[in-house]
């Protein structure tokens, strides 16, 4: 039985008002009755930040406290860490949904349920039901795990833990979820804990649905061009990722501040396992996108509460 309820963190910077508008009307049914917070959590555009806060004011109030913040900084690794540092409300349970993930009516409470069946577990993820590569990574992740960052959640304890330990996602971090999948299998700190798959679980029930790419339209083809070079850079972020925790056995707490300064220093340490990786032209760019100074300064503008809309009930 929930005690503090749950909350229900939607990160978004490029959906449209209407996409994100059908992601939190889902939220709201998944969240049912049980006391819940969703914080929409928009990085880097101000403009769907005020349209969005303007139309949820305009609704009628539901069964959940909803607040739209906005987030200077375009990263949505910054928006995850300001999420965990300063928005974060107590509650039993976190999710994490993307801005064009809706979700189905029953997979907040499945997760949960699994909780409470499992509690070994400090993760759980949902599984994509949707798309040319659904089935396959469905598959996948049922056989080998993982989280897929359109819905997946953490223990509310463990969300304390990262944040007393002041775990943080290096800025400008593609893989965001493989790390954090990892951090939750090594217990935090790889130098005082075995690796244990046990502490991460697939809910299959759990889902979502989205639009899906139409190949007929440019900005599809813009929009997988741009999937595949952020991939790329995925490719060195998991293998720093690896050299981090699996073989230098650092907490998840000492790392670096920049992806770019993750991925230098695992080129610098394995330097033959860099060239090879390497190789492929689509890293080669990303390496040296990563290696482009970036001004970060914008992080050190605190989230802005636009939007503070209380339950009907409370």
């Amino acid at each position: 039985m929930s005690t503090l309820g749950w909350s229900v963190a939607i990160f978004t910077a490029r959906e449209t008002p209407e996409t994100l508008a059908r992601t939190i009307a889902a939220a709201e049914v998944a969240c049912g009755d049980v006391p819940s917070t969703i914080d929409i959590v928009v990085n880097g555009n101000r403009a769907l930040a005020e349209t969005i806060a303007a139309k949820l004011e305009r609704a009628r109030p539901s069964n959940t406290r909803l607040r739209v913040w906005f987030i200077a900084l375009g990263d949505k690794s910054h928006a995850w860490n300001q999420y965990l540092e300063t928005i974060a409300p107590q509650s039993d349970v976190a999710f994490f949904v993307d801005g064009y993930a809706r979700l189905a009516p029953d997979s907040l409470r499945l997760i949960e349920a699994t909780f409470a069946d499992q509690p070994e577990a400090w993760a759980a993820s949902g599984v994509p039901t949707v798309g040319r590569s659904a089935k396959r990574l469905r598959g996948r992740m049922q056989t080998e795990g993982g989280i897929h960052g359109s819905l997946y959640a953490l223990r509310g304890s463990v969300v304390a833990m990262l944040k007393a330990r002041g775990f943080r996602y290096p800025l400008g971090m593609y893989r965001n979820e493989p790390l954090l999948g990892a951090v939750v299998c090594f217990g935090v700190d790889p130098g005082a804990h075995r690796w244990n798959a046990k502490r991460l679980v697939v809910v299959a029930g759990a889902s979502w649905t989205n639009e899906t790419l139409r190949w007929t339209r440019w900005s599809s083809f813009v929009t997988q061009w741009k999937r595949m070079q952020r991939q790329a850079q995925g490719d060195l972020e998991n293998a720093a990722v690896r050299q981090h925790l699996g073989l230098d056995r650092l907490p998840a707490e000492a790392l670096p501040q920049t992806a770019a300064e993750l991925v230098a220093r695992w080129r610098a340490a394995h330097p033959e396992e860099a060239l090879a990786l390497l190789r492929h032209p689509l890293r080669r760019r990303a390496a040296r996108q990563l290696a482009v100074r970036r001004d970060w300064s914008l992080a050190e503008k605190a989230p802005e509460l636009l939007l503070d809309r209380r339950a009907a009930t409370s």
